[in-house]
């Protein structure tokens, strides 16, 4: 019985140490994984993007960060610091990896993900995307994508967007009810549940502009999730919510 018992645990931690463990946060530790950050920024200037990167796993991740460059005006120039180094802009892959403990979240300061972005002097749209991956598991991904937008975009981005209420009832048993609305040049609305690790358990995909969706979370386990109000691969808002199971 113990050598059975010894081989469970063995291969439960083998499945733990190579899940998806990597979660991207913004400022305020709101999940961003592989979404699209709008920056906006002016002709001939330096902009600079934070982003917090979490182990959420059980054990240790080794972690390397690789730039996609999909757009870029030709006198542009974009470079990314990760590990304590600041890359040339000609590099793509870094050099250096960062292990992060198992649940520790690192910014810049402690070596963690800088974006810099030098506009040129036209006005276009630009994409950028960096992925994050377990030099062990390279399974063990995610990514997020920055859109830089000259700033004669700014008013249009106003209209991009949308509205939601908080979950009700919250706790819930098995139907959680939201008002929602996108603004008008809005296209796409998603409502994602995280667990505590961050890892999405559920997707709803919004079919109207606007109204009131209920969702069925009788396949959620009873504990405590997180919910991102997503439109057009941008988070407008996460929230808590908690599911409880009567007996």
């Amino acid at each position: 019985m113990k050598k059975i018992a010894t081989t469970l645990f063995l291969i439960s931690s083998v499945i733990l140490g190579y899940s998806q463990n990597i979660v991207l946060l913004d400022d305020n530790h709101n999940v961003i994984s592989n979404t699209t950050i709008d920056i906006s920024v002016d002709s001939s200037t330096n902009t600079a993007k934070e982003i917090l990167v979490k182990n959420a796993g059980s054990i240790a991740d080794t972690i390397k960060v690789v730039r996609t460059i999909y757009s870029v005006d030709g006198d542009d120039q974009t470079q990314f610091c990760w590990g304590g180094l600041c890359y040339l802009f000609s590099t793509n892959i870094s050099s250096l990896s960062l292990t992060i403990a198992a649940g520790d979240t690192v910014d810049f300061a402690e070596n963690g993900f800088h974006a810099i972005f030098n506009s040129g002097t036209n006005c276009v749209t630009r994409l950028v995307h960096y992925k994050f991956y377990n030099i062990h598991n390279f399974s063990d991904s995610t990514g997020i994508t920055l859109r830089y937008l000259c700033s004669t975009g700014v008013n249009e981005l106003k209209k991009v967007g949308g509205n939601i209420s908080s979950a009700y009832p919250n706790p819930s048993n098995s139907l959680v009810s939201f008002k929602y609305d996108l603004k008008e040049f809005s296209e796409k609305g998603v409502i994602k549940f995280y667990n505590m690790l961050g890892k999405t358990v559920k997707e709803v995909v919004l079919t109207d502009k606007q109204g009131v969706t209920k969702i069925n979370v009788l396949d959620l386990d009873a504990g405590i999730y997180f919910y991102s109000f997503i439109v057009d691969d941008k988070i407008i808002s996460t929230k808590k919510m908690v599911i409880n199971r009567e007996d």
